[in-house]
C-alpha cells in the first residue's frame, strides 16, 4: 500500500512539476511585440496610407528590388519625381544614419515624418489630410482588431505616433544575411566561385581600398557621409543646387556633395545608384571609383569630379584589368540574398 502510495505521489509531483515547467517556458514572450510588427508590414504594403491611396512605403521600398524601387528618383502620391534615389532598407536597422544627406536621422520613426509630412514634393501627403487618413484606418474592423492588439493599453491607439511606431517595429525586422558571401564566411568554401574568392581579394586590397568606406559587416556600419567626386559645378566643389547634401545641414561649405556611404549588400538588384539615381550601372560606379571622379562635359552639370575640393581622400582612382572588373562585379553579386524573399513575414500581405 505504501509503495501505492509513494508512486501516486511521485505521478502528482512530476504532473505539477511539467505544468510548472510548460508555464515557465510556453508563456508568450510579448505578444502585443509581434503584433506591432504585425501590424506594421499591413501599413507598410497598404496605400490607404498616403492621401490619395496611390502609394505605400512599400512603393519606394519593394522587396523585388531589395526594399528599393529601382528608379532614378522615387515618384511621390502626386506623380512628381521625389528628390533623391530610394535606398534600400534591407538591414537598415544597423545603420548609425537613415538618410542620404541628414547625419541627425538616427530611427525609422524619425525618419519617417519625412515621407509622411513632406510637402515638396509631396510623398505620402499628410499635412492637411492626417485626421482623415487616419479616420481611414480607424473605420475599418480589420485595423481596428489589429491596432488593439498592437497597443493593448492604449485608450486610442489611432494617432500618428502609433502608425510611426508599428512601421518602424516592421521596418526593424526587415533583415537578410544569407549571402554566399555569408555562406562562405561560415565555412562553405563552395558557397563563392573562384571569380568571386578574387574579387572579394581586390576589395579588401589597398589598390582598390573597397573596404575603407563599405563595410561588409552588416551590423558594424559606420556614419559615413563622404564626397566622391560625381559632380564639380565651380571652384567651391558644389553639386546642383537641387541638392548638396550634408551641407544642407551644417552649412559647412566642406561639407558640399557628402552623402551617406550606402551598404553594398544586394547592390546589384537595387540599380540606379548615388543619391541621385544618376549612375546606372554596377559598371558606370566602378569606372567612376576607377577614374577617381565622374567627367561630366556638356549641360548643366559640367565639370570633372576628379577635381572637386571636397572629395574624400580615399578616391584616388586605380587601375583594373577587364578580369579584375569581372572578378570585383563576381564578388558583388555574391552579397545578393534574396532569401527574405520566402519569408512570409516580411512580404506583401495582401498578395494572396
Amino acid at each position: 500500500m505504501k509503495k501505492q502510495w509513494r508512486i501516486l505521489f511521485f505521478l502528482v509531483l512530476i504532473i505539477f512539476s511539467s505544468l510548472f515547467i510548460d508555464q515557465l517556458f510556453s508563456t508568450p514572450i510579448n505578444n502585443s511585440a509581434d503584433s506591432k510588427i504585425n501590424l506594421g508590414r499591413y501599413l507598410f504594403f497598404d496605400n490607404k496610407l498616403s492621401y490619395n491611396q496611390t502609394k505605400s512605403c512599400a512603393s519606394c521600398h519593394d522587396p523585388q528590388f531589395a526594399f528599393s524601387d529601382g528608379y532614378r528618383k522615387s515618384v511621390g502620391a502626386d506623380g512628381e519625381n521625389l528628390r533623391r534615389n530610394a535606398p534600400s532598407i534591407l538591414n537598415a536597422k544597423f545603420l548609425k544614419a537613415l538618410t542620404w544627406g541628414d547625419s541627425s536621422i538616427h530611427t525609422f520613426s524619425q525618419q519617417m515624418i519625412f515621407p509622411l509630412f513632406n510637402e515638396h514634393p509631396k510623398e505620402l501627403g499628410w499635412i492637411n489630410n492626417e485626421k482623415e487618413i487616419i479616420n481611414r484606418f480607424k473605420s475599418d474592423p480589420f485595423y481596428q482588431t489589429l491596432f488593439s492588439k498592437a497597443f493593448p493599453k492604449e485608450k486610442n491607439p489611432f494617432s500618428t505616433v502609433f502608425f510611426q511606431e508599428a512601421i518602424a517595429a516592421f521596418e526593424n525586422k526587415i533583415q537578410s544575411q544569407n549571402s554566399p558571401y555569408d555562406q562562405y564566411l561560415k565555412g562553405n568554401k563552395k558557397a563563392m566561385n573562384e571569380k568571386a574568392i578574387n574579387g572579394l581579394a581586390l576589395f579588401n586590397s589597398e589598390k582598390l581600398g573597397c573596404y575603407k568606406c563599405h563595410f561588409l559587416n552588416v551590423s558594424q556600419q559606420p556614419l559615413m557621409y563622404v564626397n566622391t567626386g560625381l559632380y564639380n559645378l565651380d571652384d567651391f566643389g558644389s553639386y546642383p543646387a537641387s541638392d548638396q547634401g550634408l551641407y544642407e545641414l551644417t552649412k559647412n561649405t566642406n561639407d558640399k556633395g557628402k552623402f551617406r556611404v550606402p551598404s553594398l549588400r544586394n547592390v546589384l538588384v537595387t540599380a540606379p545608384y548615388a543619391h541621385d539615381g544618376s549612375v546606372e550601372t554596377i559598371q558606370q560606379m566602378i569606372y567612376i571609383y576607377q577614374r577617381g571622379g565622374r567627367l561630366i562635359e556638356a549641360k548643366e552639370n559640367k565639370g570633372d569630379g576628379r577635381s572637386n575640393k571636397n572629395k574624400s581622400t580615399l578616391i584616388k582612382g586605380f587601375t583594373l584589368t577587364d578580369k579584375e572588373q569581372i572578378e570585383l562585379i563576381e564578388f558583388l553579386a555574391a552579397l545578393t540574398d534574396t532569401s527574405y524573399l520566402r519569408n512570409i513575414q516580411l512580404i506583401n500581405p495582401f498578395n494572396k
